[in-house]
């Protein structure tokens, strides 16, 4: 996910030398502490969703090469300091960096009104787990091998759950065979909403100690994970090639149930006696109903009706309200069934997609999307599409078939 970059912490210069085209595609430069001005040492400098990541020298600096076309967010971090973020795009390269990591003000835990849980792995690790991890198959084969780096914190007042990490969590994912740093800057779930938000950039390692001759159990898994996801979606509309990979959208339009947030307005009170003369039969019949009605369109939208392509060929993709996304070359897990209370067999996977502020967001030819916190999904993705299908932008499915 992407976090805006504060400005002026980092500085930027352009390479002036002759160099290879090869040569151009990296990004160098310097760490440093932000208020002693001294270099950071051991910082991780990484592309996030990438497997490209490296750490600094004792002079705090770093070279980081062999980045593939795209738009990418460098996550700069070290243990005790801010995150930096700074995106660019590969087109820019060969970049030189001078980064200013802040220093973390320093946490008092008896000022705090409700302080970290003691035992709060014993109570909240399971919950975690399941909402960060996920309920998938693969999920079963995810370890998190530093998981007393984590602590937890439950606001009684306003019923949300906090989790924060002192350090990357190390993710070992035995399912799609790769070794996952994640960096978590933020996970909050509301109970009364029933709602999760967490924030994180991710670093993958192949765990195979051949990359030219990865084991077929992981390619066949990393390509059953693809089929299906955001990216192998946002791919398809890149290339326009929705129907050639089995991809069936549709405009869906929501239309909320206003009679509804009436009665319940009345039963809370907030109406005069004058506006309650309903009967109690009749709040009983309305609130039974559901909150909303979805209506869908009859016909199928190819990528030309979503994308449009900008004056420097730039690929935006933008639609109102919200679209239902099928695939239909695969089938539900049956994990999604029981996570949901769903009785009936399964069916091709299903999930409606929303721009969270109906802004226009970009999409690249490597399956990202800008913003990325932008490209919200509920449905089937919102329960798939957690770290146990997670897989590096530059995943190429060629070798996964």
């Amino acid at each position: 996910m992407l976090k805006a970059v504060v400005p002026g912490l980092v500085l930027l210069s352009f390479f002036c030398f002759g160099a290879t085209a090869q040569e151009k595609n990296f990004i160098a430069g310097r760490v440093i502490n932000g208020e002693t001005e001294a270099p950071i040492p051991n910082a991780s400098v990484f592309i996030t969703n990438t497997s490209k990541g490296t750490v600094t020298l004792a002079n705090g600096t770093f070279r980081l090469g062999g980045i593939p076309a795209g738009k990418y967010d460098l996550i700069i971090s070290s243990v005790g300091y801010g995150t930096q973020v700074y995106s660019f795009s590969s087109d820019k390269l060969p970049l030189q960096l001078k980064i200013y990591l802040e220093p973390k003000a320093t946490e008092l835990e008896t000022v705090i009104v409700e302080p970290y849980e003691k035992d709060g792995w014993e109570k909240w690790g399971k919950f975690f787990i399941e909402n960060f991890i996920g309920t998938t198959e693969a999920a079963k084969l995810c370890k998190i091998r530093n998981y007393k780096t984590l602590r937890f914190r439950h606001s009684k007042k306003k019923n949300i759950l906090t989790a924060v990490a002192d350090e990357p969590l190390i993710i070992e994912n035995r399912e799609l065979g790769y070794r996952i740093s994640y960096q978590l800057e933020d996970f909050n779930y509301d109970f009364k909403q029933n709602t999760l938000f967490y924030l994180g950039y991710t670093l993958f390692e192949d765990m195979a100690k051949d990359t030219l001759n990865i084991p077929k159990r992981f390619l066949r898994e990393r390509h059953a994970a693809y089929k299906g996801s955001i990216v192998h979606f946002i791919r398809s509309l890149y290339n326009n090639n929705l129907v050639e990979n089995e991809f069936e959208v549709k405009r869906v339009k929501r239309i909320h149930n206003d009679e509804k947030d009436r009665v319940r307005a009345i039963i809370r009170g907030k109406f005069g006696p004058g506006d309650n003369a309903d009967s109690s039969e009749y709040y009983n019949k309305i609130l039974r109903q559901e909150d909303y009605e979805d209506i869908y369109s009859k016909h199928n939208l190819n990528a030309d009706s979503l994308v449009s392509i900008t004056g420097d060929k730039q690929r935006i993709m933008y639609f109102d309200n919200y679209i239902q996304v099928m695939y239909r070359a695969g089938f539900e897990e049956k994990g999604f069934l029981l996570s949901t209370g769903q009785n009936r067999k399964a069916y091709h996977p299903r999930s409606l997609v929303s721009l969270l502020n109906g802004n226009p967001v970009a999409i690249d030819k490597n399956g990202s999307c800008y913003p990325a916190t932008e490209f919200f999904s509920s449905g089937y993705w919102a329960w798939s599409e957690k770290i146990s299908h997670l897989l590096p932008i530059e995943y190429d499915d060629a070798r996964g078939r």
